[in-house]
């Protein structure tokens, strides 16, 4: 019974990210805004990347009728939170979210009410 319990218990852990290039990568146009959607549970990019040290403006559109937004935290442990999105609706909503800006390195990024399904790797580049 306890073996089973520990084997149900490791499959509720979040899965590792899906592998990418960086070509896959929505990235931050001249003005600084990264243009990124939902649509079928998943983001239209597995990955952002966005200028260090500048504020950066994540434009987000949701085409589907259900609720989403979008967290970066410092990791996928989600344990230091970055930024918090306000959730919207659809379909074809759009809201734009302003961030800080940021030292160089990799953040994690997820839909708070759906991690395990729409998540992703902000690159935060010099």
């Amino acid at each position: 019974m306890a073996a089973l319990l520990l084997t149900l218990l490791a499959g509720c852990g979040t899965a590792p990210l899906p592998s990418f290039s960086r070509a896959d990568c929505a990235r931050a146009n001249a003005d600084g805004v990264i243009v990124i959607s939902a649509n079928h549970l998943k983001f239209s990019a597995p990955c952002m990347i966005a200028p260090a040290d500048a504020d950066f403006t994540i434009q987000f559109i949701n085409h589907e009728s259900g609720q989403h937004d979008l967290a970066i935290y410092d990791d996928a442990s989600r344990a230091n939170e970055r930024f918090r999105g306000d959730t919207i609706g659809g379909p074809d909503a759009t809201i734009d979210y302003p961030i800080r800006a940021m030292p160089a390195g990799e953040y994690y990024f997820d839909c708070i009410i759906h991690p395990a399904d729409m998540r992703g790797t902000l690159f935060v580049e010099p």
